[in-house]
This record gives C-alpha cells, sequence and structure tokens, in this order.
C-alpha cells in the first residue's frame, strides 16, 4: 500500500469537496447583449436582460447602479381605469417647498396605473395655483408651452413605461428653481380585460451645485401633421434648421451637446430617427430604434454628443398601418411622432411640423416631409 502523505491527502478532499460545492460561473454579458437591453433601459445578467430596482439604473456595462443625489419622492392620487377605459384632460401637481435651487440629475417613475404617456414640467409655486392633488387641466388654463416658458421641462415617460430612469451624465443637471411645483399631465390608457387601479410615484435625485459643470435646456421636436395613409407602410420626417437660424441671426455657429434623448410613438410606430443635418456630422445617426414596445425608451449620451455648428436636426417616424382609414395625429387610437431631449446650449427649442406632402417611395414605404417651424429661446 502507497502511504501518501497527510498534507497532500488533506488538500485533495479539500479540493474534491471544493469541486462538488462550487457553483457554476454566471455567464457574463457580451458588449452586444447589454447594449440590446440597454436601449430598454434594462440590466443584462447570465445573458438575459434584468430590471433594474427602483432607486437604480442601467448602465451600458450591463451593471444596474444606484442612482447618486438627494431622493425627493411623492406619490400621487390612485387612479382606478375600467377595461378599455381612456382617462386624459386631467392634470396632477406636487409643491416642493424647496427653499433653495434643486439641481436635478435624474428622475424616475414608477407607475402600475396604467399610465400610457405623462408630460412633466416645474413653474413657480404661484402659478396654476390650487391645491395639489388631481384637478383639472382647463380649469387653471395650464398647458405645457406656457409652462416650460414659465418655468421648465423636467422629464417624459415612454409610452406604457412601468419603470423609467431619465439619467444625465454626471456633472449635468437641470435647475429647477426654489419654491417649485412640479406638473404632470394625466393619460392612462388599461388596454386590457381587467379593471386596473394603481398610482404614479415620482422621485428626483438632487446633486450639489458646486458638482454641475453642465445646465441642461430641453428641446422638442413633433410631426404634428400626421396623415398615415390606409393599409399601407408609410414615413414621415423633416429637418429643423435650428443651427443654421441661430447662426445667422447671431453671426456664429450654435453651440450644442446633446445628452439624453425620447422618442414617442403610439402602437402603429415601427421606427423613430434622429439625425444630423449640416456642419461636420452631417447625416450623424442619433438614435434609430424600432416603434413602441411599451419599455422605457429615453438614451442617455455619455458622454454627451458635441454637435456644435450643426445645421439642424432631421426626425421622423415610420408606421404600419392596418387598417382602412387615414390616421392623424391625436390621442386613443390616432398617432403620435415626436421627441424630448436635453441639451448644454444658449437656447432650448420647440420645433414642430404641420403638413405631409408627398415625398416619392422608397420600395414598398410611401414617404412625406414638410417644413419645420422653430420657436427658440432661453427658457
Amino acid at each position: 500500500m502507497v502511504k501518501r502523505p497527510f498534507l497532500l491527502m488533506v488538500g485533495l478532499m479539500l479540493a474534491a469537496c471544493g469541486e462538488e460545492a462550487a457553483a457554476p460561473e454566471p455567464e457574463a454579458c457580451s458588449a452586444e447583449d447589454a447594449a440590446s437591453c440597454l436601449e430598454n433601459q434594462k440590466g443584462c445578467a447570465d445573458a438575459e436582460c434584468v430590471d433594474c430596482a427602483v432607486g437604480s439604473y442601467a448602465q451600458a456595462s450591463g451593471q444596474c447602479v444606484p442612482i447618486a443625489g438627494e431622493a425627493w419622492k411623492h406619490s400621487f392620487d390612485e387612479f382606478t381605469a375600467e377595461p378599455g377605459e381612456e382617462i386624459s384632460g386631467l392634470c396632477q401637481s406636487w409643491t416642493l417647498g424647496n427653499d433653495e435651487d434643486l439641481w436635478v440629475n435624474a428622475v424616475e417613475l414608477a407607475q402600475n396605473q396604467a399610465s400610457h404617456h405623462s408630460n412633466w414640467t416645474f413653474v413657480p409655486e404661484d402659478k396654476f395655483d390650487g391645491p395639489d392633488g388631481v384637478w383639472n387641466c382647463d380649469d387653471r388654463k395650464y398647458d405645457q408651452l406656457t409652462a416650460a416658458i414659465v418655468g421648465g421641462v423636467l422629464y417624459a415617460q415612454s409610452t406604457q413605461a412601468t419603470k423609467e430612469v431619465q439619467k444625465f451624465p454626471d456633472g449635468a443637471a437641470v435647475k429647477i428653481p426654489a419654491r417649485s411645483r412640479i406638473i404632470g399631465d394625466v393619460h392612462i390608457i388599461n388596454a386590457g380585460n381587467t379593471k386596473v387601479t394603481g398610482r404614479t410615484n415620482l422621485a428626483i435625485y438632487a446633486v450639489p451645485e458646486a458638482s454641475v459643470s453642465s445646465r441642461l435646456r430641453p428641446f422638442h421636436m413633433t410631426y404634428h401633421g400626421l396623415q398615415i395613409p390606409p393599409l399601407a407602410s408609410s414615413r414621415f420626417h423633416g429637418t429643423c434648421e435650428v443651427g443654421k437660424e441661430y447662426e445667422e441671426k447671431n453671426q456664429e455657429p450654435l453651440p450644442l451637446k446633446l445628452f439624453y434623448a425620447l422618442p414617442h410613438t403610439h402602437s402603429l410606430g415601427t421606427r423613430f430617427f434622429l439625425e444630423v443635418s449640416g456642419g461636420k456630422h452631417d447625416d450623424m445617426s442619433l438614435l434609430d430604434i424600432s416603434g413602441y414596445n411599451g419599455e422605457a425608451r429615453g438614451k442617455l449620451y455619455d458622454p454627451p454628443v458635441d454637435l456644435t455648428g450643426l445645421g439642424g436636426l432631421r426626425f421622423g417616424c415610420e408606421f404600419n398601418n392596418p387598417r382602412d382609414e387615414v390616421i392623424q395625429y391625436g390621442l386613443g387610437d390616432q398617432e403620435m411622432c415626436e421627441m424630448l431631449g436635453f441639451i448644454e446650449s444658449p437656447i432650448a427649442f420647440e420645433s414642430r411640423i404641420d403638413e405631409a406632402l408627398e415625398d416619392g417611395l422608397d420600395g414598398d414605404i410611401q414617404v412625406f416631409t414638410g417644413n419645420c417651424d422653430s420657436i427658440a429661446g432661453n427658457f
């Protein structure tokens, strides 16, 4: 009988036990998998997309990490929507009571009330005045453009998203002045067969002013002149020449960096795209995403994209209309093609296309375009 040294025997036993007890190594996510998950603001683990917990967001690496900053949180009133019911025309507000300016680096929404889409602004607390909670928007003469001018734009929700984080790169923030009120519109669609009861929870994450190197402004682009043909695939596109118009007025190129972009269509949208027009980045694709899927589709640009000197922005949507009627811009069973973005720039702007002019065919896709009108300012 061959005698083995005692220490060698112990080592072999431990190795054997270790082999039996060891858990299998998790499969790492490839860069491609992580990027695919990130398109819907999801993390990546074991080569699968995973939801990030409340209070965290997905990074390009696939990891879900905590959202930095001081969290200001609010739960809004509960809603009940019957099967097939649509609720709109209402607003809800949250008076912050902030004695100092807030520099917001991230906004987080979590909702289980079948919210189709919601837009959020901030205004001085003496504007659109009245009790917080739910109220009729018309009663206080509330509209989003006026609110954006007297206050500012905070956030917009992806179509039907139940959780979404609008996160900017470190050092970038939107300023909410002292003594402000946050207002969001209510648009609920219960497309299911059972009653839905739930609420929206909103959190803003404020960082120290000393840490902010980029103050962000919003821009909004919408194709309001949609005339989506029946039983066909179509594309609506246009170019908004905000850079060219700025340079003609100020005799210098428009300094602009893109930090965040959010597309918006309804269920018939099959594609949204955003591209650069003019300048050294002419034809650069900034966003090209398949249409509505009920997930969070906001995109963080980290690092931001420097587009200084651009001529403008070209955007558009593609649709597949299976119905035998023309579909227009609107709520309910109508469609939308629009986006909200945040930029570092001396101006914010609102751009809109109000016509649908025939622009030929691209294979079997009917193409339409129109002139874009923009309103720019430092709001």
